[in-house]
């Protein structure tokens, strides 16, 4: 016994040294090439490590470190998210060895349940698209994206998520940083420019890219805030944190001045009753007929023509209220911007129906199609940035086939969440259905002007969500227990 302690002693004591001869190693190669990514390595090694121990606690690292990741491009122009996205790769890996050694820790019916169905058909199509795009590399580099977005935060979430003390653990590790981060953010724009509208970019950096992402991921968690409010006793201190949390998101959300996500917010209130009085699909099929009533509307006579802006009086605005006038007016030049791209995607389609321009190729081939009288001052597009309407972004990248599946994963999330959340028997699994649904419903809502379900401050909430709902309607997650 005695010699076993000693040799493990010793292996303890040399993986110690060989570590920190590694680590060292690691630095000096980093600043001898000025790669400094490569003083992360020992990082990567030892989170390797732990992952292998208990890659619970590295999922969970994973969702606090998603306020908290940077764009980094390396010098061949590859950008990735650190370190959030080599984490969804090593979580990816994990996954997969751990489900082909334990496929009972997913539910039985996991992969023949509908909304699980709906999603595989989107992944599919992807890849079917992306052998068929303008440039294949591209899209398979999104649809490997893909690939770990789903595995990690739709296939995994179902392996780890199981108690109240799991959801308990989701909160606090997304709450915490981003919260950090908006009072950061506040400050920065209170303090150095006196909450201007046109200095709110400079306030959200390095961690968004933009304000719009720092909305959304502040819009797309806002109602976890109302499930986690329910968990303490009235009158306990986090209780009270929680409630003027439910405030501070609010005005964080107006001082981002990104009128989408305070549509998104807004949107809520109607949407809670729709599925409280069972109006889900009435409210899609409406959705719907006004969507195609619209589109006839302008397409007719080419109608649409007659939204041309004018070039001179279409620009930024100095001032919010001038902004949303603006937007009204069609004077203001991030909307109309929106229309000239919506303008191109739809004459885009009719070139490519069937299968699109492959993911990640919109912005190679929208110029083309444009039309110059809906052209603004910002039309060059510096910022390399797509459609702005993820069911547009759909329909070019992946023809109209994409779009339908899109659709009916779409009508499938909400109608299939409607149901699971009748099926719930104690009002506290009904509580907590309907916030992911409303979780879903503010995804959605930035999805009418933005694309960001393949970015980590959206995507997870998106892919998160829809295990979360599986689990409830398999009965394999209990909310009533305080278990952690």
């Amino acid at each position: 016994m005695k010699q076993l302690t000693a040799i493990s002693n010793k292996i303890s004591l040399s993986l110690f040294y060989g570590f920190g001869v590694f680590t060292v190693l690691a630095l000096l190669l980093a600043f001898k090439t000025e790669q400094m990514v490569l003083a992360a390595l020992p990082l990567v090694v030892l989170l390797g490590a732990v992952t292998i121990l208990d890659f619970k606690s590295v999922y969970f690292f994973l969702l606090a470190m998603l306020p908290l990741s940077i764009e980094y491009y390396f010098p061949s122009g590859l950008g990735t998210d650190l370190p959030t996205e080599p984490l969804m790769v090593g979580m990816m890996l994990v996954a997969f060895v751990f489900i082909f050694f334990k496929r009972e820790a997913l539910p039985d019916s996991f992969f023949i349940n509908p909304l699980v169905i709906a999603l595989l058909f989107h992944y599919l199509w992807i890849f079917i698209c992306a052998l068929n795009s303008e440039n294949v590399v591209v899209s398979m580099k999104i649809f490997l994206a893909k690939t770990w977005y789903i595995t990690t935060f739709t296939v995994l979430t179902a392996v780890v998520i199981r108690t109240k003390g799991d959801l308990k653990k989701i909160f606090w590790c997304i709450y915490i940083p981003l919260t950090i981060l908006i009072t950061i953010t506040m400050l920065r724009h209170g303090i150095l420019y006196h909450f201007y509208f046109q200095d709110i970019n400079k306030c959200v950096t390095p961690y968004f890219r933009n304000h719009v992402n720092y909305a959304a991921m502040v819009s797309v968690f806002f109602p976890f805030l109302f499930l986690a409010i329910g968990w303490y006793e009235k009158g306990s201190k986090i209780r009270k944190l929680l409630v003027f949390s439910v405030l501070y998101y609010v005005v964080a959300i107006y001082f981002s001045f990104t009128r989408t996500c305070m549509l998104a917010v807004l949107a809520m209130i109607p949407f809670y009753f729709m599925v409280k009085w069972r109006f889900t699909k009435l409210g899609l099929i409406a959705i719907a007929g006004f969507v195609v009533f619209t589109l006839n509307t302008l397409i007719s006579d080419n109608k649409y023509m007659h939204m041309s802006p004018d070039f001179e009086k279409t620009v930024y605005h100095d001032d919010f209220s001038s902004h949303l006038t603006s937007t009204f007016e069609g004077a203001d030049v991030s909307s109309m911007e929106r229309i000239y791209r919506w303008i191109a995607a739809a004459r885009m389609s009719v070139a490519h129906p069937y299968m699109g321009v492959g993911s990640g190729n919109f912005y190679d081939n929208y110029k083309h199609f444009t039309v110059t009288s809906f052209e603004t001052y910002i039309s060059d597009n510096e910022e390399h940035s797509t459609v702005h309407n993820y069911f547009l972004l759909m329909l070019v990248e992946q023809g109209y086939i994409g779009l339908f599946i899109f659709i009916v994963l779409t009508a499938t999330v909400f109608i299939y969440g409607e149901r699971v959340y009748f099926k719930m028997k104690t009002s506290e699994s009904r509580r907590t259905v309907m916030i992911l649904l409303l979780v879903m419903l503010s995804v959605y809502v930035n999805l009418l002007l933005s694309d960001m379900l393949e970015t980590d401050k959206v995507g997870p909430f998106f892919f998160m969500t829809l295990a979360l709902l599986v689990l409830f309607d398999t009965e394999k997650i209990s909310v009533e227990a305080e278990s952690e």
